[in-house]
């Protein structure tokens, strides 16, 4: 995975409802690409070469964040978490103009409030995210947003890639964190042969079991979806012809695209990259597993070439 796409992606702002800077981003990595580029009225971005169907490779595009409910006596802002649930912690936040702001929870409350260190910023209706930062270790990445931009990167890297002979798709949605609201209309317009939809795997026993460095992961189950077993076994086959380690494994807690699909009719396959320390301001990924999935996607794309 190239750095430099991956760090464009984790220092752009983008909260849900405010995606346009990272689908700027995106649309400009895909216009060197063999693929026909669109944007539909919400804001998706969809490419896609040949007549399909398609192998689809689909994510997102927004972040967690927070907006501002108003303001108090005391010049505080109230803030509401983006989504509701959002673990985000303390520190330093900054909105659309890159004016910074110092976020806390309130003792009492239990609530999230912020001081505006810019004259008059922050009125009601301001979208603000954590400020981004972005490391890269031998074996690590380290970044804000990275669960929700490092798929994105994974999937413009195969775009780059892909020949002008090759039938390939790819759709990143807008919306996640409000009920995945773009996902189904992005793919109105695709025939589907397969749909991989990219997400970030919560690591832990705790959760679906998987694990840091040890390779990219499937979702066997998620809340109300059950993968198609062939198109496991076809992934497997794939990653082990290729030599990748590859983790299964369950998500019953979390909401996941591939429910709100289910609901639709709709099959898909969760394919993931295991995230340390998700929801914090700086979340870790391994370079191996980031790596890993360029190279299933690669395999993926191929095997549709072959038969």
């Amino acid at each position: 995975m190239k750095n430099k796409i991956l760090q464009e992606l984790c220092a752009a702002f983008g909260p849900t409802g405010r995606e346009s800077r990272v689908a700027g981003i995106v649309k400009t990595h895909l216009e060197g690409t063999n693929l026909e580029v669109t944007a539909d009225a919400l804001g998706n971005v969809i490419a896609h070469r040949g007549d399909g169907p398609y192998r689809v490779f689909c994510t997102h595009l927004d972040q967690a964040g927070w907006v501002v409910e108003h303001r108090d006596r005391k010049g505080f802002l109230h803030l509401r978490s983006l989504p509701s649930d959002a673990k985000l912690g303390p520190g330093w936040g900054v909105d659309e103009e890159a004016r910074r702001y110092r976020i806390f929870i309130d003792p009492d409350t239990k609530t999230f409030r912020a001081e505006n260190l810019v004259k008059d910023s922050g009125e009601m209706g301001t979208f603000i995210v954590p400020l981004a930062e972005f490391e890269f270790l031998q074996d690590a990445y380290f970044a804000t947003a990275l669960g929700d931009r490092v798929c994105a990167a994974a999937i413009l890297e195969e775009a780059k890639s892909v020949h002008a002979d090759q039938s390939f798709a790819c759709v990143f949605y807008t919306g996640r964190y409000l009920n995945f609201a773009g996902v189904s209309a992005a793919l109105e317009i695709l025939k589907i042969q397969r749909l991989y939809l990219l997400e970030p795997l919560v690591c832990g026993k705790e959760k679906a079991g998987f694990s840091a460095g040890k390779g990219p992961g499937v979702l066997l189950r998620t809340q109300h979806s059950v993968a198609p077993s062939l198109w496991v076994d076809e992934v497997t086959s794939t990653a082990s012809g290729l030599g990748i380690k590859l983790q299964k494994g369950f998500a019953w807690d979390e909401e996941s695209a591939a429910d709100t699909l289910s609901r639709k009719g709709i099959p898909s396959l969760v394919l993931g990259i295991p995230l340390r320390y998700r929801g914090s301001q700086i979340e870790r990924a391994a370079v191996s597993d980031c790596k890993g999935m360029s190279k299933l996607l690669g395999g993926l794309v191929a095997r549709e070439e072959d038969q």
